[in-house]
């Protein structure tokens, strides 16, 4: 796969997409853990950040920025 040099400093699509995926993993185990306290072990969503941004970031293209 060939490099690409990026036009300006802002992170690809691809790159994006994962980190606001494993935002919305931490917004939504805080969400958990405040109203079912019951369901708020870290051991469950430990691996739920980085799972999800693997997902969303293998399915998001990956382009150079306009």
């Amino acid at each position: 796969m060939t490099t690409v040099t990026q036009p300006t400093l802002l992170p690809t699509n691809k790159l994006t997409a994962a980190t606001f995926a494993a935002s919305l993993a931490n917004l939504a185990q805080l969400l958990v853990a405040r109203h079912f306290p019951e369901f708020a072990d870290p051991e469950i969503w430990a691996p739920l950040a980085p799972a999800l941004a693997l997902i969303v970031g293998y399915f998001v293209k990956d382009r150079p920025n306009a």
